[in-house]
């Protein structure tokens, strides 16, 4: 069985259960302690820390040996010592039971502590009390002097009968101050461990309004600079002079449409010329009123939490002041336990040794006496008698009269001890409904704080709907970029779709004149088996391949926005600079020496691809029976288009990263060329040199962004670097798309610098992302074998080194 105190935070009682280790539960505790008090009425808690007690709390050996270490403190007031010392240093623990009826504001006052015995003065016995002295013989003669002495004896025997009842008494009081004096250290254990549990909700509702308080403050600033922006995007006509960007104060009426959607506008009966023709102003205007109008409520209300958060919690200095008082009322009882053990000891002692003088005389008295008696006839043995009897006579009158004395000290300190407690149980229960208030109080406030924190998060998504106004310009100028490159691939679509119908032309042509010469030569000489039996097709041509281009709606549905110039780009950021850092690398090895190729080789095959083995913007180039004068016209438009497509997906990424991206330009000139007037290239190869030629120029322009950019990521602090010289286990690698390899899934290769072929294992990639970041946990090397095989996934030429690298994924978007 396992004995457990529980004690009475009102008045410090100590009520003891046992149960068996099985059935050691907080419900079986609050029915044993049903007789104490009513289950509905208990609040028992168990510390510290001082927390409502969960059946696998109870059940550790540890708590119950810390337990059995409070029991062990509690019991040193036997000897003189007190157990306040806190219990968080000592290790111990102790069960306390509290009464929400004595929470409650009409709670009935304490009951007056008593002590037994009362102080006061003892009840002392009297003669009829003594027993009478046994009957003499019945041959003895009664005289006056036998009577005499019989007076004397009888006078002793009433001495030593309160000399017995003032040391029994000592005893008695020392004992109920001791135990009086417990249930009041009991009461101020209770007090801690309430202002503990008061403290804890405190500090809860600390952490939970300063959370509140720096969402607020930060989304605050966010609110007021939203919509002092929508404010300016919304205005028929601004522009702040003052900002050296001025996309980021300009008003949509000031952002002109380009010309292509202002036509399709009309075509569908509205007009739009700017930006803001394209917002339902007074919609929009209405939701930032009712926006305006939650967070000016939001405000007011945060404003209301400070000041009931401030009454609540409290401060400090109140703090402070309570806990002084909370100490001087445990240095009462310390000075308390001191002077019982001091002067109840001494008292007790002293009274206990004069009990025994008295016991002592009473002795010799009967001696005395029986003498007196036997020697009755012999004169002067009578006066010796009483002379003697006389003398102890005084004496024990004197002993007790000093024990009357001790007796009355030890009287007021037990009155002074039962007035401590009961100052103590008043004491106990103005604090503790204190307490009950302050949590009840600081109940509301987190309540309030939680509603608060909805209202936040509401009024944040509310809001974030007006983003779209004030992100409009940047939007749209992604918008015109996203429009370019869709045109320029359908545009490289069509060309590389009509390349490869005439090349498949060009080839059955070829196969035509062929079987024709075959037929003419060695087929005329071979028996009609062959024709019939061994190869019935021998004599027939060769299929007709036409396939249908499906219908380029989406093109026809693209407005002509042409080549855009950044005039609503955002400056670089940091991080944008090192995106642009990894693309303009990225975008320089894989045009570079594209560039080169076209200019060094004109009849051999050409692959024209925006990224290493891409698989969606190869061209195959290549003439098959035309010989080396052989017409191009559609090769080169196919891959005059390809490039055009390339280079818009390289631009887009730049603008998306946040790098100011040149307008096409020429290497002399600054003459803005549209792209779908390239076509008129087609008429001569000095056309075609030339735009290699613009291509190259803007390819310098570039590489100048990619300087700067290199620049300015030197001066930043980063923890960890992108590699791009070497990859080796621990280094941080960045992967972008190059395609689609096997099954349709993505293929990411390794950025680079003269380290090709390190692809990203597929077992990495979660989703589609536009690029990864991760830091290198593993590579294995391969050789690629046959195309269209698992051992080359990559469409590798066959013996080409690669290798695969498993990382763990940094960041992806």
């Amino acid at each position: 069985m396992i004995r457990l105190r529980v004690l009475s935070a009102s008045t410090g009682a100590c009520t003891h259960i046992s149960l068996h280790p099985n059935e050691l539960t907080f419900a079986n505790i609050q029915s044993r302690l049903a007789a104490v008090l009513p289950v509905n009425d208990q609040i028992i808690l168990l510390g510290p820390p001082y927390k409502v007690p969960k059946d696998s709390v109870l059940r550790n050996n540890e708590t119950i040996t810390a337990l059995r270490l409070g029991d062990d403190e509690d019991e040193l007031i036997q000897i003189g010592r007190h157990s306040l010392e806190p219990a968080e240093r000592t290790g111990s623990k102790r069960i306390f039971l509290f009464s929400k009826r004595a929470l409650a504001n009409d709670a009935p006052e304490p009951p007056i502590c008593t002590l037994d015995p009362a102080p006061g003065p003892l009840p002392l016995p009297t003669q009829s009390d003594i027993p009478p002295p046994p009957p003499p013989p019945s041959d003895a003669v009664e005289t006056p002097l036998r009577n005499a002495l019989e007076i004397y004896l009888r006078q002793q025997m009433l001495d030593v009968a309160k000399g017995r009842v003032y040391a029994d008494g000592a005893d008695l009081r020392l004992a109920a101050c001791r135990k009086c004096l417990s249930e009041m250290v009991a009461i101020a254990h209770a007090l801690r461990a309430a202002v503990s549990n008061l403290s804890d909700h405190r500090a809860g509702a600390v952490r939970q309004r300063t959370q509140f308080s720096s969402e607020y403050v930060d989304a605050e600033t966010f609110y007021m600079h939203l919509l002092q922006k929508f404010e300016l995007r919304t205005r028929e006509y601004y522009v702040d002079d003052t900002d050296a960007f001025c996309g980021e104060n300009e008003s949509l009426g000031s952002v002109p449409l380009h010309p292509s959607l202002i036509a399709a506008a009309r075509s569908s009966g509205r007009i739009m010329e700017t930006l803001l023709d394209t917002v339902p102003l007074d919609r929009e205007k209405t939701w930032a009123n009712k926006c305006q109008t939650a967070h000016e409520r939001l405000s007011a209300s945060a404003e209301d939490l400070e000041v009931a958060f401030g009454t609540a919690v409290g401060t400090s200095t109140a703090w402070s002041e309570e806990a002084q008082e909370d100490s001087a009322a445990e240095e009462v009882i310390k000075m308390l336990i001191s002077e019982v053990e001091d002067a109840g000891n001494r008292i007790r002692s002293s009274q206990s040794e004069k009990n025994d003088v008295l016991a002592s005389n009473q002795s010799e008295a009967t001696r005395i006496v029986s003498i007196a008696v036997r020697n009755e006839s012999k004169e002067g043995r009578a006066e010796s008698a009483f002379s003697s009897l006389e003398e102890m006579a005084k004496s024990s009158s004197s002993i007790l009269m000093s024990m009357e004395a001790d007796d009355n000290i030890l009287s007021r300190l037990s009155q002074r001890v039962a007035d401590a407690k009961s100052t103590a149980m008043k004491r106990m229960k103005s604090r503790l409904r204190h307490i009950s208030v302050a949590q009840s109080e600081i109940a509301r406030v987190t309540s309030s704080v939680s509603v608060l924190q909805h209202a936040l998060a509401q009024l944040k998504t509310d809001i974030g709907h007006l983003e779209h106004v004030v992100e409009l310009p940047s939007s749209y100028q992604s918008f015109l970029s996203e429009i370019e490159r869709r045109r320029a691939y359908c545009t490289a679509f069509k060309s590389i779709f009509d390349a490869t119908v005439e090349r498949l032309s060009l080839m059955r042509a070829d196969e035509v004149k062929l079987r024709e010469t075959f037929l003419r030569g060695p087929g005329k000489h071979l028996m009609p088996a062959f024709y019939e039996i061994f190869v019935p097709t021998l004599a027939t041509s060769p299929a007709v391949f036409s396939p249908q281009l499906p219908d380029m709606l989406e093109f026809h549905t693209l407005p002509n926005v042409g080549s855009q110039s950044t005039k609503y780009n955002l400056s670089s950021t940091a991080s944008g600079s090192t995106l642009m850092t990894s693309q303009a690398k990225e975008m320089e090895l894989s045009i570079n020496p594209q560039l080169k190729s076209n200019a060094g080789k004109k009849d051999e095959s050409a692959l024209v691809s925006a990224d290493e083995n891409s698989g969606s913007y190869d061209v195959m180039m290549q003439t098959m029976s035309q010989g080396e004068n052989a017409p191009r016209r559609k090769d080169e438009k196919a891959e005059r288009d390809t490039l055009k497509y390339e280079n818009a997906v390289l631009r887009q990424k730049l603008e998306q990263a946040g790098v100011k991206v040149p307008p096409y330009i020429g290497s002399n000139t600054t003459t803005t060329i549209h792209p779908d007037e390239n076509d008129s290239m087609d008429k001569n190869h000095k056309e075609k040199d030339m735009k290699i030629s613009f291509l190259e120029a803007e390819l310098e322009k570039l590489r100048n962004e990619l300087e700067a950019a290199r620049v300015h990521e030197s001066t930043q602090q980063h923890s960890d670097k992108i590699s791009h010289t070497s990859f080796e286990v621990g280094d941080i690698g960045l992967f972008m798309p190059t395609g689609r390899g096997r099954g349709g899934k993505r293929i990411y290769l390794a950025f680079h610098s003269s380290c090709p072929h390190r692809y990203l294992s597929p077992d990495c990639i979660d989703g589609s992302p536009d690029f990864v970041l991760g830091r290198i946990v593993y590579q294995e090397e391969f050789v690629a074998g046959a195309l269209n095989t698992t051992r080359n996934p990559f469409g590798l030429h066959v013996g080409t080194k690669f290798w695969v690298l498993t990382v763990e994924v940094v960041k992806k978007g």
